[in-house]
This record gives C-alpha cells, sequence and structure tokens, in this order.
C-alpha cells in the first residue's frame, strides 16, 4: 500500500511576474474551494516566499502583513510550477520483503553499481575531491569498506526501517542531490577496502562554490528535502533549483578542521 505522512512534503519552483522571478515553494495537499465561477479550477496551493500575485494569497503568518519576499500562502495555476519534487514511500509485508532481499538500512542506488549500503547519510569528499558515499559491503553485522561512491552515480536514497504498524517494512526513496553540504566532515583516511570500516582520521572543512552564469557564487547550504540550493547572490542568500545546476559546476575546496 502507499501513504503520504505529513513529513514526505511536496516542492516545486514557481514561476511569477511572466516568468522573470522564480522561488521554490511548497506545494499543499490542499482541496480548492468550489466557486460557482470556477476561478479556482486547476490550481494548487503554495506556501513560499513567491512574488505577490496567487489567487487569495495572505501572509502564512497571521501577524506578519502580506509583502514581497514575506512567507505567504495562496493558489496559483499548476502550470506555472516545474521542478516537482516529491520523496516516495511504501509499505511492504514481511513475505514480500523477504522475497526481494529487503532489510533495514540506508542504501543508494546507484547507475552503474546497483544498490550498495552506506553508513548513513552524512557524505564525505573522496580522494578525487568529488563528493562521495562511504561505501560498504558484506552482510550488515560484519560489514567491511567498499570503495566510495561518489554523489554523482547516485540516483536514489533508500532508507529501509520497521513499519510503524510493526509488520513488514516501510521504504522511503528520495532522489539524491550531487552536491555536498558545505560543513565538517570526517576523513576516513584508514579505510582498507575489503576490510572492516576504521575510525575516522580526522575532519574537513568544507566549502563550496556554484558556477552560475560564468561567477561563482558561495553555496550556503543545501535542502535535499525541497531539492534546493541556497546561494549567496548580489550580498543576498536565494534559492534555486538543486536538479537546474550540474555537478561540474560546483566547486569543493577542504581544509582541516
Amino acid at each position: 500500500m502507499t501513504a503520504a505522512p505529513e513529513d514526505l512534503r511536496t516542492f516545486a519552483t514557481f514561476d511569477g511576474h511572466g516568468g522573470k522571478v522564480s522561488k521554490r515553494v511548497e506545494v499543499l495537499d490542499s482541496e480548492p474551494p468550489v466557486s460557482p465561477d470556477g476561478r479556482y479550477d486547476g490550481l494548487v496551493a503554495v506556501r513560499g516566499e513567491h512574488p505577490l500575485g496567487a489567487l487569495d494569497e495572505r501572509a502564512a503568518d497571521d501577524s506578519v502583513a502580506l509583502a514581497r519576499g514575506v512567507v505567504s500562502i495562496g493558489w496559483v495555476d499548476r502550470t506555472t510550477l516545474r521542478d516537482w519534487y516529491r520523496p516516495d514511500r511504501i509499505v511492504v509485508t514481511g513475505i514480500e520483503a523477504r522475497r526481494s532481499g529487503l532489510e533495514p538500512g540506508t542504501f543508494a542506488d546507484s547507475r552503474t553499481r546497483g544498490r550498495v549500503r552506506i553508513d548513513g547519510l552524512e557524505a564525505h569528499l573522496a580522494t578525487d575531491g568529488r563528493p562521495a558515499f562511504r561505501a560498504l559491503a558484506g552482510p550488515a553485522a560484519a560489514p567491511v569498506v567498499d570503495l566510495p561512491l561518489p554523489m554523482d552515480q547516485v540516483v536514489r536514497l533508500v532508507v529501509v526501517t520497521a513499519a510503524d504498524s510493526g509488520s513488514g517494512l516501510e521504504v522511503v526513496t528520495t532522489p539524491v542531490a550531487p552536491f555536498l553540504t558545505p560543513g565538517e566532515y570526517p576523513v576516513y583516511g584508514a579505510d582498507v577496502p575489503g576490510l572492516p570500516p576504521r575510525p575516522a582520521t580526522g575532519r574537513v572543512q568544507v566549502t563550496a562554490s556554484v558556477l552560475i552564469d560564468g561567477e561563482l557564487h558561495r553555496l550556503d547550504r543545501l535542502d535535499e528535502r525541497a531539492a534546493t540550493m541556497w546561494v549567496e547572490r548580489d550580498g543576498r542568500v536565494v534559492p534555486i533549483a538543486a536538479n537546474e545546476v550540474g555537478p561540474d559546476l560546483v566547486r569543493y575546496s577542504a581544509s582541516p578542521s
């Protein structure tokens, strides 16, 4: 069966003002009001710092005045939304899980290597300077280190956990942006492929910049759940759709912490 819990939110890019302004917004799971003149037909509710002009728009916080850039809620034509993003969630029975070889854990589905177990959601820089996951092989009870899995090969992140009902497994699948959020990360310099994972040998501070229109802009943060990158432009931190930026347009640097 399928379900849509509250944490599996939907996001999209809204083009307003004749396509001159683009904003990432959350698409709300709300039914449009019924109107005799059909003014709500084909509209969806969105929430975010989108430009003014949505139908029946109001500030998300009743104590704040509606103004440009304020988080607001309104109805927009679904055809003005693009870059839709929403994780998938299914619950499979115990029998189906055994038949499919599913077991609890965190995995990465790659184009070249299929499903690979990883040691968590924390990424790090590989030896070639690209973002990578620390891939593992062998049984879950006794894993061994595999070669790092570059994030530009990953197409989906699969998290398998026990279902809340106590029967079966819950499988949540999300696309993985091939980027590394700036911050501090571990270094596994002592890892040896084929041997058990070893403790981190240190930590590095990673910074990143995005090449946009021939200029590098500092990457402030990455919102994986919203498939949104926040970059510094003209002295402001603004959101852009992550799938509009190729991994080859991001430059990383790392220094010991």
